[in-house]
């Protein structure tokens, strides 16, 4: 920073002040606007002397001053010195001192002033925004010097964090991809820019909306736009759409390309953006609203106490988004630039002015955005601009190719700017065509003024120009025989680079049209004045232009059939192309994973592209695109969907293939898209046996659903869990049953065919209590008491949104009936407003009671439910109250409308059913026949019927007329929390505290089918509006999406008929014991999984189940009191011990002649096996935890020393106790850090091992779990060792010199002398469950699909157990199946 230049721009503003100060008391008609004149250069006077002191300072030589800044003030200094010379009069000294300053005309009009002031305020604009990025980036530079240890520390980890982010390569300004495009001509839009400059320094809209139609420069002005604001380190990030370009013209990657730009802007921002990934490790799945909220929204909102920051996003061609419904979601997201207070945030778009992007605006506020048409801009100033443009490149042809000075003449130049009809990319392409190397620039110019307009429409002259281009490029001096020979391969190679989805280079384009580049390099090197043909042949082959791909399609413009394109045509060749290229490419473990279990996002984009070239990425993306865009008669004439045909041939053969390259390019959502479109086409299509093919697509659709967040993440579980989890009449597993790993010994019994459940949703943290479609079937949304709302993609599941906001439980949702709002509302009587394609927040308002809410059909009021029994109607507009119904006696539970909206019935905690008047809010009927408090009331679509659910465990049908009960449907065993019709009228489903859902013939009264799937109780259910499929939402905090119509064939049974809580094997593994909530107790061969036996006896729950060491006696225990002894072989009853206290863990002691209990009142008993006498109670443990399903189990695991003369209690009291059995003391107290999970001897009884949950670090994710080693004589811990995840068995075992203690997760090794042999423990050699996977040498080898994990994922199952390779599971339909491994053979191999 020059001091020198500093200083003399203070003192010159200085001499204006003083000079307009002895001027003002001698003007008498402008006083106040020299006033404000004044005022404006004093504020600039003033930033400049803190610029003054700054350069002073302590830290002056420190602070980096940037480009912006310094140009800035040397731009201040040279305006007011031209100021200044206006306001100091031109005479001399003599004459100055006679007449005096005072008697002088003031120099300057008004409008002088005016443009002064407008300068001297730009100035100081970019002044404070160029100074407080530099004291910004002082302030960095400081902190990083301080800390700068620990930020390279964390600077890997942050990239790291970045690297999760999609990007969208190409879409910056700035990327290689756009090198060569070119800013505006210097001299050209200055007043558009100024504008564009004005705004985003301003305090102003947040939004600016540039459009014009094609052709009109709107990218050029863009990129000239974040060009400048890059040069003042005031751009936050661009994105440039482009159809046809793949991520670039798709919404995707939007926020995440974004984001990773942001970051660039300064370490500060670059560390929250980092943080938020880490802190949500799912955000890079979410919908675009959530990845606005946690990428961009709150990092920027965390730089608040920062200096002010200015940032514009500068998107170009939003219109080339190829998604509506993106569009319109971007535009819902760019609005709440204006809540981001931390940052002036400004959003710059460009688009032409289609229907979507002109109704998303238009929906705006005013105050929000403000916009310019590019075609209104007077003819006469964008002609002057097109002339400086020509002009200038003409210069630089005649230049290249030596031509006179007077070449072009004044004549041409205005005849080329009238053909042009204001549309820059005319003159672009022209002078592209006349700069061709390979012809006379003359000579080309000559062609283009040839042209003959035919038509008045806008694009005529640029359509006839593209036509002589063509011509001249392609067919110049060629026979007609070259010339069919050309057209034919210009249609079959520029053909698909207009038609391609996504932008491929040379050699991609080459391999996926089964040509060659050199064929490819002659058919286009003519054609650069069109095309933008890299010389990197790493980069991709694109369109100048998009209006000429317009031009192409249409036979109306292009009227040359030379080159017109057959879109139809080219689709079919591409589609056939696609499908050939992944026959012969697609294949099992394509990257050569090692790990079955390996992520694809652990691997990089470069190591999955040298496996998966580009243009294979395209045809797994695209193949059913370009099928569609077919001609229909042309899919019949090549039998593309019959049996057999190439679809049939190709999913049979590939369809898992397919899904792993999806997986591992990151786009499986897109396949579940692609299955579900087609499935859709199937339907549509009329011809010959489909049977075998439709068979496939839905069993596909099926296969991807179930295993969606699998095949996301772990590719290889395709072949493993995806398999092998499949039904056995599954077509996919029986064609693919060879891939089936044959380190597999025994195959689980899976279902016989595909159940009702679709797929499983899980991302709510507590329970979910409602759920509900939107009426146009798009979306589905769940309601949780993790005050969030959570929207899902109704056909694929994927995640949409995650809304936030509330303080409280929410209770209730409701689409509007255009499903373009929701409404949500929570136990705080908070009602909120939701655009739920966007996930923006309308409207907030609290109201009195939302206990239950509906929209009315006219979208125009909310009803909602109080506590005290009143029936409230509020104004959706503006939150405000209309009227109150009264008749209930307690609290409103739910509300429905008829579908014509004229009635209303409610259900009430008073056990009534109230029907109502809208109009006169009088109570039509009201219905008492329930016992108990009603928890839910349904209208039929035709509105004949009411349904209603109660706590009665009732399901009741009302005659909406009359009120008359119809009738009373039994079959749930607990309270019915949710009843609603499907909308085709047929059925009637109703959810239970029971976990069932039941679908009725609500004529008859006859239960259709009974859903079973979840493990807690079912709050909420909803039909599709097709009625073809139904979510349920659960206390267990997961949604089902069910196929209610599906005929199911008989499964098979797995004998319990309610939760299986409790298995065990036995001693030689040849039998299981399973004890259900049922009160039953189950015995199952395990060599064939086949029931045994189903013993009964119990009245409750059974709590645990143990053999006896020689496998003759079961004993099973039970939430009734007693211990119940069974001999297996005649599955009688030998013994009953009774107790006051429920007990939760057993024992046989080894010679079978005790056993022990560990009751909830922490009292340990021992029995006589012979007498089923009471011999002693063990008593010590305390009370400290509380458990969710038994509120006073304290102990966790019981066992006998293999002599029997000690019994080891562990508890989570945070103590293992030792007792004599004979004599009942208490040996030794073992004390951990934490509560102990499991215990085992030592064959001599010398030594005991505990696993406690003691030992977590703050360093990781997980808890690091504690290993002890005891003497048991001398009560001493021998050694403490942390292993890392859950451990949940311990065995001893002897090696070579020494013993072993095995854990789940490791094996800990000692010599004789307690010598560990390593420091940390070797990978456990056997199987285990850790979390939802199947693991070996703790390497994740097989996922466990959600039926088999109760709660959340990462959740060790409540039930399963383990025998060596051998493993029981129990899934949400109550079987238990095993699955066996074979314990020789390597799964890494």
């Amino acid at each position: 920073m020059d001091p020198g230049t500093i200083l003399a721009a203070v003192t010159t503003s200085a001499t204006v002040i003083t000079l307009i100060a002895r001027y003002y008391s001698g003007v008498k008609n402008a006083r106040e606007d020299v006033k404000r004149f004044s005022a404006s250069v004093e504020e600039i006077h003033s930033i400049l002397q803190k610029v003054q002191a700054l350069a002073r300072g302590a830290d002056a030589a420190r602070l980096p001053v940037s480009d912006p800044a310094v140009a800035a003030i040397e731009q201040s200094l040279r305006e007011i010195t031209e100021l200044e010379d206006q306001l100091n009069p031109k005479m001399g000294g003599k004459m100055m001192r006679r007449v005096g300053l005072r008697a002088l005309k003031w120099p300057l009009t008004s409008k002088q002033m005016d443009e002064y002031i407008t300068k001297l305020e730009r100035r100081k604009a970019m002044l404070i925004l160029a100074l407080n990025a530099d004291q910004t980036s002082l302030i960095i530079g400081i902190d990083t010097s301080v800390s700068r240890l620990k930020e390279k520390e964390g600077l890997a980890e942050q990239d790291r964090q970045l690297a999760k982010l999609a990007y969208a390569e190409g879409a910056a300004f700035d990327s290689s991809h756009r090198q060569y495009e070119p800013n505006c001509t210097p001299g050209t839009r200055v007043s558009l820019l100024n504008v564009l400059q004005d705004w985003a320094i301003s305090d102003g809209k947040c939004i600016f909306w540039l459009n014009g139609m094609a052709g009109t420069g709107k990218s050029t002005i863009a990129r000239t736009f974040a060009h400048e604001l890059s040069h003042q380190s005031i751009l936050g990030a661009s994105f440039f759409f482009s159809r046809g370009t793949g991520d670039l013209g798709q919404a995707a990657k939007f926020v995440s390309t974004i984001a990773c730009q942001l970051a660039d802007i300064s370490p500060l921002i670059k560390r929250y953006i980092c943080e938020a990934i880490s802190q949500n490790g799912g955000v890079t799945r979410q919908g675009l609203r959530n990845q606005w909220k946690e990428l961009i929204l709150r990092p920027l909102a965390r730089l608040n106490g920062q200096p002010i920051l200015t940032l514009t996003f500068v998107i170009d061609a939003l219109d080339e988004c190829e998604h509506e419904e993106d569009i319109g979601t971007l535009l819902q997201l760019f609005i709440e630039a204006k809540d981001v207070t931390a940052v002036n945030l400004k959003v710059f778009v460009t688009s032409r002015p289609e229907t979507p992007i002109r109704i998303g605006f238009r929906d705006m506020s005013e105050i929000i955005y403000e916009d310019l048409v590019l075609h209104d801009i007077p003819r006469l100033i964008i002609e002057q601009d097109i002339c400086v443009y020509l002009t200038h490149e003409l210069v630089i042809i005649r230049k290249e190719r030596n031509l006179p000075s007077h070449w072009p003449s004044h004549e041409t130049l205005d005849i080329l700017i009238q053909k042009s009809n204001g549309l820059f990319i005319y003159i672009a392409t022209a002078c592209r065509f006349v700069r061709d190397k390979d012809w006379l620039p003359e000579e080309q110019l000559s062609i283009i003024l040839q042209d003959d307009v035919v038509g008045d429409s806008p694009t005529s002259r640029l359509d006839n120009m593209y036509t002589q281009v063509l011509r001249y490029s392609v067919l110049r001096n060629k026979v007609d025989k070259e010339k069919d020979r050309l057209s034919k391969r210009f249609k079959q190679i520029v053909g698909p680079i207009v038609i391609l989805f996504d932008v491929l280079t040379s050699h991609e384009l080459a391999n996926i049209l089964f040509t060659s580049e050199s064929q490819l390099d002659v058919t286009l090197n003519s054609l650069h004045s069109v095309l933008n043909i890299p010389k990197d042949k790493s980069l991709p082959i694109r369109l100048l232009h998009p209006s000429f791909r317009d031009f192409l399609v249409n036979t109306q413009r292009c009227q040359d059939s030379n080159f017109a394109i057959d879109e139809f045509t080219v689709h079919e060749d591409l589609a056939q192309s696609c499908l050939l290229v992944m026959s012969r490419f697609l294949k099992k473990n394509m990257c050569s994973l090692r790990i079955p279990g390996t992520r694809a996002d652990s691997l990089q984009d470069i190591q999955v592209n040298s496996h998966i070239p580009k243009h294979v990425q395209y045809a797994c993306r695209y193949w059913l695109d370009h099928i569609q865009c077919m001609s229909h008669g042309r899919w019949r004439k090549m039998g593309l969907f019959q049996d057999g045909g190439q679809i049939h041939t190709f999913l049979k053969k590939h369809l898992l293939h397919w899904l792993e390259a999806l997986s591992l390019i990151r786009k499986t959502s897109e396949g579940v898209s692609i299955i579900t479109k087609l499935e859709t086409v199937l339907k549509l299509v009329k011809e010959g046996p489909t049977t075998a093919l439709n068979t496939l697509v839905y069993e596909a659709k099926r296969f991807i659903l179930k295993n969606r967040s699998m095949i996301m993440d772990n590719p290889l579980q395709l072949y493993i869990s995806a398999l092998v989890f499949s039904p056995h009449q599954s077509v996919i597993r029986y064609q693919n049953s060879s891939q089936i790993p044959p380190w597999i010994k025994t195959l689980p019994c899976a279902e016989n065919d595909w159940s009702s459940v679709l797929q499983i949703l899980e991302g709510h943290s507590k329970a979910v209590r409602y759920v509900t479609f939107s009426p146009d079937g798009q979306q589905l949304a769940s309601a949780s008491h993790d005050h969030t709302v959570r929207l899902w993609d109704s056909k694929t599941g994927v995640a949409l949104h995650v809304l936030e906001g509330h303080l409280s439980s929410i209770i209730s949702i409701g689409f509007s009936s255009d499903s373009k709002k929701l409404a949500s509302g929570d136990w705080s009587k908070v009602v909120r407003l939701w655009n739920p394609k966007s996930g923006a927040l309308l409207q907030e308002f609290s109201i009195e009671g939302a206990d239950s809410l509906v929209f009315s059909p006219n979208d125009q009021q909310l009803a909602t439910g109080s506590t005290e029994g009143a029936v409230r109607f509020w104004e959706v507009a503006t939150g405000a109250a209309l009227h109150t119904f009264k008749g209930h006696s307690s609290k409103v539970t739910s509300l429905a409308f008829s579908p014509s909206g004229r009635q209303l019935v409610s259900g009430s905690s008073d056990k009534t059913v109230r029907l109502w008047d809208i109009a006169t809010g009088t109570t039509l009927q009201t219905m008492q026949e329930h016992a108990r408090m009603v928890h839910c009331v349904a209208f039929a679509p035709n509105e004949q019927y009411i349904a209603s659910g109660s706590s009665d465990k009732t399901v009741r049908l009302w005659n909406a007329q009359t009120g008359a009960a119809l009738l009373a449907l039994e079959g749930h065993t607990d309270s019915v929390a949710f009843v609603v019709f499907s909308p085709d009228g047929r059925q009637l489903a109703s959810s239970s505290w029971d976990k069932t859902v039941r679908l009725w013939q609500f004529e008859t009264g006859a239960t259709l089918k009974i859903l079973k799937g979840h493990f807690d109780a079912i709050m909420s259910v909803a039909f599709s509006p097709d009625s073809q499929q139904l979510a349920s939402a659960s206390d267990d905090k997961r949604l089902i999406l069910w196929e209610p119509n599906r005929e199911e064939t008989a499964q098979n049974s797995g004998g319990h008929s309610a939760r299986v809580h409790c298995i065990a094997f036995s001693a030689n593994g040849g039998q299981l014991a399973s004890g259900s909530d049922d009160g039953t107790v189950g015995l199952w061969n395990t060599a064939t999984g086949a029931e045994l036996s189903l013993l009964k006896g119990h009245c409750r729950e059974i709590t645990f189940v143990t053999f006896s060491s020689d496998g003759k006696q079961l004993a099973s225990s039970s939430d009734d009191g007693t211990i119940r002894l069974w001999d297996l072989d005649s599955k009688s009853v030998l013994q009953i011990f009774e107790d006051s206290s429920t007990p939760d863990r057993m024992a046989f002691s080894i010679d079978g002649q005790q056993i022990a209990s560990a009751h909830g009142n922490k009292i340990v008993r021992l029995w006589d096996i012979q007498t089923g006498a009471a011999l002693r109670a063990f008593e010590g443990h305390v009370d400290v935890i509380k458990n969710v399903r038994n509120s006073e189990l304290v102990i966790t695991a019981l066992t006998f020393s293999f002599d029997g003369q000690q019994l080891a209690s562990a508890s989570l009291d945070q103590t293992v106790r030792l007792w004599n059995p004979s004599t009942g003391d208490e040996l030794q107290t073992l004390g951990h850090s934490d509560g102990i999970r499991t215990v085992a001897f030592s064959s001599d009884g010398q030594k005991l091992a505990s696993a406690s949950d003691d030992g977590q670090t703050l360093a990781s994710a997980s808890a690091n779990h504690t290993v002890r080693l005891w003497d048991t004589s001398l009560g001493q811990c021998l050694g403490a060792f942390d292993i890392d995840g859950a451990i949940i068995e311990l065995t001893f075992s002897t090696n070579q010199g020494g013993f072993c203690v095995e854990t789940n997760i490791g094996e800990i090794h000692f010599i004789s002398d307690l010598t560990l042999t390593r420091e940390t423990a070797r990978p456990s050699t056997t199987w285990w469950i850790n979390g939802d996977w199947l693991t070996w040498r703790n390497q994740n080898i097989m996922w466990l699909p959600p039926e088999f994990r109760p709660f959340l994922p990462g959740v060790v199952p409540l039930c399963f157990a383990r025998y060596g390779s051998l493993f029981a599971l129990v899934d949400t339909s109550h079987r238990i199946v095993f699955l066996e491994f074979h314990s020789d053979l390597d799964p890494l191999k």
